[in-house]
């Protein structure tokens, strides 16, 4: 039975991790001659704005470059179908052909976004500065493979990572799936040319998911769901391993002191959740929409939690600190649901808990 008295907030229910802040609809009239000066003056720097950066970018109907203090910056990938690989290096024309005499030292945030094409990204070695949520959610990705000489960044296996093994940056979607192939043997592609090869003996190998069962086609990966992330590292970085849904569990080494926003959103494989000691700050939607964990436990040693950190972790009733009480930890809006979209169900923060044994 539905208790009507319970208030679901419009702001709640359309709640987006990405967009969170969301603009007042209501102008007090008072309020409306200032907004419109604003407004206007905002549109005015817009389109000033856009007038300097048409004089300083590249851009065709896939790529578009920006000049930046160091070479270019990619400001925006739009693939199509037949674009399995983007190289970060230098600036290419429509057709891929680089200038060697433009090279790529930046990426901006958010520049290829929402992929559905790409399954390989080469990084060049020029490039010194990979800004947040670059390649968020490219749902194909197989693998980031970084070229040796770069001084900023590395690969292992397909996952991103600072020159320094300090940060890992991103866990590819479909990375278990890449890491499967190596397993068995075949060879990691160095070049557009390779990545084709790559892929046809991946579907001689493991079929086509396309006319497959899709739980038997999964099963061949099932091995690589598992990911452990080296002693090195110190940060997780923003939207690492999002919508890694086939992942069923990632070791994080108690090296690790920082989370980052959306680290781990919407890895619906995970049951559990193992935040070990030492951790100090969990970002935003840290841990949001992981539906199946059972079982949460925060260490003491955790002195922040972002806004909606667990939101969506319905599959558990409380949620348990090592922290003495809600004063003696930082915590941001909604960390702890109490409501979703599809459910009213209440979530318990239990303090001054320990760690169950495994």
């Amino acid at each position: 039975m539905v208790d009507n008295n319970i208030e679901i907030s419009k702001t709640e229910l359309l709640y987006d991790p990405l967009f969170d802040k969301k603009p007042d609809l209501v102008m007090k009239d008072k309020k409306s001659r200032r907004f419109k000066i604003v407004f206007i003056t905002v549109i005015a720097a817009f389109v000033g704005l856009s007038l300097y950066f048409s004089f300083n970018s590249i851009s065709s109907d896939k790529y578009t470059y920006r000049e930046n203090d160091t070479g270019y910056t990619l400001y925006q990938f739009v693939g199509k179908e037949d674009d399995i690989a983007l190289h970060v290096d230098y600036v290419r024309n429509e057709s891929g052909e680089a200038d060697t005499a433009k090279p790529i030292t930046q990426v901006r945030e958010f520049s290829m976004s929402c992929n559905e094409y790409v399954r390989f990204i080469f990084i060049g070695k020029n490039v010194s500065e990979i800004q947040p949520h670059c390649f968020y959610y490219t749902k194909n990705l197989m693998a980031v493979i970084v070229d040796p000489e770069n001084q900023s960044y590395t690969s292992v296996d397909g996952v991103l990572y600072s020159k320094d093994m300090k940060e890992i940056i991103l866990h590819p979607i479909r990375n278990h799936q890449y890491r499967t192939a190596l397993r068995d043997g075949t060879a990691a592609p160095t070049d557009e040319t390779t990545a084709k090869a790559f892929l046809e003996e991946f579907t001689q190998k493991y079929g086509d998911e396309t006319v497959a069962d899709a739980e038997e086609y999964a099963k061949q990966f099932s091995d690589e769901a598992f990911y452990r992330i080296p002693d090195s590292v110190a940060e997780i970085e923003d939207s690492c391993f999002s919508d890694c849904e086939a992942l069923t569990f990632v070791d994080i080494p108690s090296s690790v002191k920082r989370i980052g926003n959306l680290a781990f959103f919407k890895c619906k494989g995970f049951e559990t959740i193992t935040i070990p000691d030492g951790v100090e700050s969990i970002g935003s939607d840290g841990f949001s929409y992981c539906e199946l964990v059972t079982y949460i436990y925060v260490p003491e040693s955790v002195k922040f939690i972002g806004h909606h950190a667990f939101y969506g972790d319905l599959g558990c009733d409380k949620i348990y600190l090592g922290a003495e009480n809600e004063d003696s930890i930082e915590t941001g809006e909604n960390w702890l649901p109490k409501q979703s979209t599809t459910s009213l169900k209440s979530i318990e923060a239990v303090y001054g808990q320990e760690r169950r044994a495994n």
